[in-house]
């Protein structure tokens, strides 16, 4: 298949009604879901498309789990070229790191068996301090079960087979890849996080735009053939994107039709990258559709289940060919607007005069929390606060996103370096005249959000936090009570 840039087709000449694309949108917005992007693609055409400030069509976007998908493909084309077999166990390729009395269920498990999720470890055995994350596949203590046997979700066994990779081909991953990403057109400047070893994090930390995903996507599809080059052998590709093991007992979540090699297995021979958060490619052979969402519906009970089921909806309206034309549903999809919902509330409380400038001193707490002083000004919000590693001060649009840098320093390009300030977006409201609801969502290239609830009750402040993100936000949760000075 030939393609440099999906051309944009108006959804019923590809059998997609455009009224059944703002009804999935809809339920997206009744359901209160932050999405970032959505893409519908059907013949390798773009029926619809859309994005939500900050991001857009250029933005690079963390992917999440996804990752997990480019890691198989890259597997696969060294499979393909004959450098590797799925029954190569994942120990021959690092002799370095085999402890003196290694585990025999280790030393059994293969390729294929890290590739499906059945590893034999019971739990992931890296943790966030780990100096190597490869490391720790092979010298750790935990208790183990013969590979091969069991699904379960180890972001560890990716991590393995991203570095079987990069050893074989002496590049890191996304470079080994770089020639079948070129004859995909995708980005130059895709990139990936890094374990804090320095090695690619394709477990979890690919950043690249929708658009780059929805290649990658037909691409997949198209198992693994582009321009009339089998990049990926279609044997590898076909089982890469089938059942190759039950996921049902190990209570997987939102997906329950099976795990392929890397890839989740959807109904009727679809199937998916997925990324936490809701990063999604659906792929559908039947109707020959690929659908893209980024977003973040971390915290969200069920967000993942019910986009998959707005989209087998999608799946389901779809004709086998072309439809009628619709001028007034296309003119309503190509004008809808997609937002991140913002929390209702008052813009104001009597009690504002009493408490803004107040300093409350906060008794003993988890995360050693001192104090910390709310100036409300207009339409603005400036929330002050000391902790043991310095003092802060957060910015709230009231009634409004506000965008600002988050003060602390997290992971950048190195998930052990804290050298990077996030991009955030936040929002403040009074809930009612002594409680005002605030929300902190990171959408930098780590995404993830931190809920408050701060209540004035007399001469006290009562502070609840609640955060949604992977390691970090970590001291922005529980709660401190205060006293005014």
């Amino acid at each position: 298949m030939k393609d440099k840039l999906f051309e944009v087709a108006a959804p019923e000449s590809l059998g997609i009604a455009s009224g059944s694309v703002v009804r999935f949108l809809d339920k997206m917005k009744t359901y209160e879901f932050p999405i970032h992007s959505y893409i519908v693609s059907r013949h390798g055409k773009i029926a619809a498309e859309g994005y939500t400030h900050p991001f857009g069509p250029n933005v690079k976007h963390r992917m999440y789990s996804v990752s997990k998908s480019f890691t198989s493909v890259a597997i696969g084309m060294l499979v393909t070229e004959g450098r590797l077999s799925l029954d190569d166990t994942a120990a021959s390729f690092f002799p370095e790191y085999i402890p003196e009395n290694p585990s025999p269920y280790t030393m059994r498990a293969t390729v294929r068996d890290l590739l499906r999720m059945a590893t034999p470890n019971e739990e992931g055995s890296y943790n966030w301090d780990s100096p190597d994350f490869v490391k720790t596949f092979f010298d750790n203590t935990i208790i183990k079960h013969e590979p091969g046997t069991i699904f379960h979700y180890d972001t560890a066994g990716t991590t393995v087979l991203m570095a079987i990779v990069e050893k074989l081909a002496g590049k890191p991953i996304l470079e080994y890849m770089r020639p079948l990403l070129d004859d995909l057109d995708i980005s130059k400047d895709i990139w990936c996080v890094e374990t804090p070893e320095g090695r690619s994090w394709t477990g979890s930390g690919i950043l690249c735009t929708p658009r780059d995903l929805l290649k990658f996507g037909q691409f997949c599809l198209s198992r693994g053939e582009w321009n009339g080059r089998q990049w990926v052998s279609r044997e590898y590709m076909t089982a890469a994107t089938t059942k190759q093991i039950d996921t049902t007992t190990a209570d997987s979540g939102y997906i329950r039709d099976g795990y392929g090699y890397q890839f989740w297995i959807l109904r009727r021979g679809g199937f998916a990258c997925c990324g936490m958060g809701s990063q999604f490619a659906f792929m559908d052979p039947e109707t020959d559709t690929v659908m893209i969402i980024t977003a973040d519906t971390q915290g969200i009970n069920n967000a993942e289940d019910a986009i998959k089921y707005a989209y087998y909806e999608l799946l389901d309206e779809m004709a086998d060919g072309p439809l009628p034309e619709d001028g007034a549903a296309l003119k309503q999809l190509r004008s809808y607007e997609t937002f991140i919902p913002m929390r209702p509330g008052k813009l104001s409380s009597p009690v504002i005069p009493r408490v803004s400038g107040v300093t409350y001193d906060f008794e003993e707490n988890l995360f050693g929390f001192k104090w910390m002083r709310a100036e409300f000004e207009n339409d603005e919000l400036e929330l002050s606060f000391e902790k043991p590693n310095g003092c802060f001060t957060l910015y709230f649009g009231i009634g409004k996103w506000k965008d600002i840098l988050f003060p602390e320093k997290y992971a950048g390009k190195n998930i052990a370096r804290m050298d990077t300030n996030y991009r955030c977006i936040t929002q403040a409201v009074w809930d009612s005249d002594d409680t005002v609801l605030a929300k902190i969502m990171s959408v930098d290239d780590y995404l993830g959000s931190v809920r408050m609830q701060l209540t004035f009750k007399n001469d006290t402040l009562t502070v609840f936090m609640v955060k949604s993100a992977e390691n970090f936000f970590n001291d922005y949760r529980g709660y401190l009570v205060g006293s005014a000075r």
